[in-house]
């Protein structure tokens, strides 16, 4: 098992719109002269608020959305912050760094690094930082129907548990450990939510390329799932920029294709496959979130893998 670490230095951008946090990225793809565009966000919090990050303006997603709560009780303008669920709508909030306390429906939760809150519908949780950072991802899913109790799930209760799965023995650079935390072991309309830790600087995530769309090879149907990963990166090289490339290949190309993503940023990778490779000086961590098409069919594990890569895993 690879033990569960912070990566980066915590850092923080002045107030910034949806639209302005949404970065096109490009990559060229082998063989043609059009460039693949990708949805990428500038996932950077800003400190004592809450930053929208993904919405449904500002992506294609149906279902997911995204936003940060960075809270610094000694630096001016600090408040515990709520969020008001509306009645369709799910969320989860996951500690980053440093500690949280979150009260929802008279009930309070303590929650450390890498920890874990699922809140149901129409809700209002409200967050306090309990450590001098607080560092707060919220993961929200729209067009929910079934209300479900929160639910706190801490890293250090699944550890040892079928919900983390050590995987990439096969080949050294590809071996990590991935955290389940929000799984069948929490009811939900929508989501599903862990992390993924590598074991080796310069190591490849995801391995092998694979997407969410069961109903594939080439379409998502009812069974397919929405995804948002969100990077943590950091380099071995003085005054070197960390970061990570993304595999943004369609289901039906002959060939991989990658695009560039640097520390604090998220990537919508629902349409494409999925593998990350981080150069030999760079060390890596995501956090990763899934939103079901179709409500309560969750079995994140229902992929379509990138041809003759089956026995990759």
């Amino acid at each position: 098992m690879v033990t569960p670490r912070i990566i980066g230095n915590f850092r923080t951008i002045e107030p910034a719109t949806p639209q302005t946090r949404a970065i096109e990225g490009r990559a060229v793809i082998p063989g043609k002269s059009t460039l693949r565009r990708v949805e990428l966000f500038d996932a950077c919090p800003t400190l004592n608020r809450r930053a929208q990050i993904i919405t449904g303006s500002n992506s294609s997603l149906r279902y997911l959305r995204m936003a940060r709560i960075a809270l610094c009780p000694d630096k001016p303008g600090y408040a515990p912050i709520s969020v008001a669920l509306g009645s369709t709508q799910e969320a989860l909030f996951y500690v980053n760094r440093g500690s949280a306390q979150i009260r929802v429906a008279g009930a309070e939760f303590h929650l450390d690094a890498f920890d874990v809150l699922y809140v149901g519908l129409g809700e209002t949780a409200t967050i306090q930082a309990t450590s001098e950072i607080c560092d707060v991802s919220e993961y929200c899913a729209v067009d929910c129907h079934t209300k479900y109790p929160p639910a706190l799930v801490r890293h250090t209760d699944i550890e040892g548990t079928r919900l983390v799965a050590n995987v990439g023995t096969k080949r050294p650079m590809t071996q990590r450990t991935v955290y389940k935390l929000v799984d069948m072991n929490v009811q939900a309309c929508r989501l599903l939510f862990g992390d993924t830790f590598m074991a080796n600087v310069g190591g490849v995530g995801s391995y092998p390329p694979h997407f969410h769309g069961p109903d594939g090879p080439h379409g998502l149907g009812p069974d397919a799932k929405e995804e948002i990963y969100h990077f943590r990166c950091a380099s071995t090289v003085n005054d070197d920029m960390p970061y990570v490339l993304q595999n943004c290949a369609r289901p039906g190309e002959a060939v991989n294709t990658y695009v560039h993503l640097f520390d604090e940023q998220a990537i919508n990778v629902t349409p494409n496959y999925h593998d990350t490779i981080a150069p030999p000086s760079v060390d890596f961590m995501f956090a990763w979130c899934l939103g079901a098409f179709t409500e309560n069919v969750r079995d994140w594990a229902k992929i379509v893998t990138r041809p003759g890569y089956e026995n990759e895993w």
